[in-house]
Parts: structure tokens; C-alpha cells; sequence
């Protein structure tokens, strides 16, 4: 028997050798009975290319597994469990939100829990998001990251002990530009400004609330980096409800806090557990004839996860 059920048996001896206890709070700790989820990735979620992409502290990127064994572990791929109750009637009623975290549960990635019996729908978010917050069925994040969800109608029934296998999937879209052009020696940081960003996620429906504001993302360049090619800058993108696109404008700028080169993304649609990659210029200055600052993706296919949606930038 797992140490939290028999936490579990515990309390309820406890409360039931209480001196002169209230009737209605026996009844209440012995309806209530156990259950449980194993949380896993669904078979077909792919890892990353292992290329790195952004700079500290801010998207975090699954480390690459090695050739022996590609299968990632979920708490390779998550730092957190959101795990929520939703009561079953005429409408959900929320009766409980835990968080699990990996740095701190010897069983991450299993959920042990007690409940009535009754009908109700259990919402999983697995994330890496370094703070969440949770108001009026919507989850805010510092920055979107990698993140999985599922949800599942759960009907308890008296006396039954439940046990419950769960498949997460991935619901975000990674969004990349990738510079053909080596970092410039004269260039400071590179500036990304989304517009219609769905950073919220609506946890009953899995989808993505858009952002009312611009949200920026900057990277600093190091000396190291200087004259090197193939730079990537990316996000992580919930899948919006509407179709609403998302609109991108990338600005790198110089030491003297001159803009080197802008450009705007438009049209952009995410898809779930999928890269879209922008490739082309990024940092050097326009030339004299150069008059095309605004391109637009068109996906063809829903590829891989692994195999992005590669697109080649107008000089």
C-alpha cells in the first residue's frame, strides 16, 4: 500500500477516535474514497530539435535525450502538475486545484486523492511555467512554456477504488525565427513584440485566451556569440479558441541603441505539438533596394513535431 493511502487510513481513524465528534463529519470522512492518476506522455508526442533557442531564465527547452533512449520521462519535459475537480451537474463546479511540483514529490507524476462518490471532470496541466495562477477557470503564466493537458470524467461510485492511466497531450506550438545571418559584432539585443499572443489557457476547453496587451521578449547578445550563424528566438504558444492570428514585429538593435533591422511576422497560426519555423535575415541592415520588411507563413502540412515547417525569408 502506497505511504499517502495509508496517510489517508490514518486521518480517518483519527477523526473517527475523536472525543464526542460531530455526526455529519464522520459521515463526510467515510464517504469519501480513493483515487488515483498515473500521469504519462501520450506515445506520439515527439522531442525537440536540440538546437538551443532562448536565452536564460526565460522559456525553458527540454534537455535532448540521449541516442540509447529517446523517451522522455515526464518530469524531463515538466516541472509542474496542475491537477483540478470539477463537480458534475448542471454546471462545473470547481471543488479542488492542487499543484504538484517535481523538485518536491517523491511520486511525481502520480496524483492520490479522496472524493465523494459522485460524477465529476478532473483537468491535468503539466507545465514548466516558474509561476501560475489560477482565477475564474483561466491559468496566467509568467511565460508559456512546454505544457500537456488532458481532461477526463471521473464516475465514483461507493466503494469502489479508482485507478486512472493518464495520457497527456501536448498543446502548445513553438513558434522560431532562425537568423541566416551571423551575428553582427556591432549588435546589443534582439527585441520580439507579439501581438494577439494566447499566453492564458482556458482549462476547460484547452485553448488559448489571447493577451489584450503587446508582450515583448528582448536577448541580450554575449561576446562569445558574435559572428555566429544559425541563431534561433522563439516562444512557446497555447492554441487559440478563435481565428485570431498571432503578429510578430523583430527588431535587432545596436550597441549605440540604433535599430539595425525590423521586420513584421503576420498571420501566424499555431498548431498544437508543432514547430513553425521562419528562417531569413535577422540582424544586418537592410540594403539600399531593399524594400520588403513583412512576410507571412502558409503551413502545407501538419508535419512533425520534430520536423518544422521550414520557410525561407525575402532578402
Amino acid at each position: 500500500m502506497k505511504k499517502k493511502d495509508l496517510y489517508a487510513l490514518a486521518c480517518i481513524f483519527w477523526f473517527a477516535g475523536c472525543s464526542s465528534p460531530a455526526s455529519d463529519e464522520i459521515e463526510i470522512v467515510q464517504n469519501l474514497f480513493p483515487v488515483q492518476f498515473s500521469v504519462q506522455l501520450q506515445k506520439e508526442i515527439l522531442p525537440f530539435s536540440p538546437t538551443r533557442s532562448m536565452p536564460p531564465n526565460t522559456v525553458p527547452e527540454p534537455v535532448v535525450p540521449n541516442e540509447d533512449n529517446s523517451e522522455k520521462e515526464l518530469k524531463e519535459l515538466c516541472s509542474a502538475i496542475e491537477y483540478l475537480v470539477y463537480k458534475d451537474g448542471d454546471q462545473l463546479q470547481l471543488v479542488k486545484h492542487r499543484t504538484y511540483r517535481a523538485d518536491t514529490e517523491p511520486d511525481f507524476g502520480i496524483v492520490y486523492d479522496t472524493l465523494p462518490t459522485g460524477n465529476y471532470q478532473v483537468y491535468l496541466l503539466a507545465h514548466q511555467s516558474k509561476q501560475a495562477t489560477f482565477s475564474e477557470n483561466v491559468f496566467s503564466f509568467d511565460e508559456p512554456s512546454d505544457s500537456f493537458y488532458k481532461s477526463q470524467a471521473l464516475h465514483l461510485k461507493e466503494g469502489e477504488e479508482t485507478n486512472v492511466d493518464i495520457s497527456l497531450q501536448r498543446i502548445v506550438s513553438r513558434i522560431e525565427f532562425k537568423a541566416v545571418d551571423k551575428i553582427p559584432e556591432d549588435i546589443a539585443r534582439f527585441e520580439l513584440a507579439v501581438s494577439y499572443y494566447p499566453n492564458q489557457l482556458e482549462i476547460l476547453t484547452g485553448k488559448g485566451g489571447i493577451s489584450p496587451t503587446t508582450n515583448y521578449f528582448s536577448y541580450e547578445f554575449q561576446t562569445k556569440e558574435k559572428g555566429q550563424p544559425g541563431k534561433i528566438h522563439s516562444f512557446y504558444s497555447f492554441i487559440p479558441a478563435s481565428d485570431e492570428k498571432i503578429s510578430v514585429t523583430l527588431t535587432s538593435i545596436g550597441q549605440d541603441n540604433q535599430i539595425m533591422r525590423k521586420r513584421i511576422v503576420t498571420g501566424i497560426t499555431p498548431i498544437a505539438n508543432k514547430i513553425i519555423r521562419y528562417t531569413g535575415i535577422l540582424y544586418t541592415p537592410p540594403k539600399p533596394d531593399e524594400t520588403e520588411n513583412t512576410f507571412n507563413l502558409i503551413i502545407e502540412n501538419n508535419g512533425k513535431w520534430d520536423k518544422p515547417e521550414e520557410n525561407e525569408l525575402p532578402e
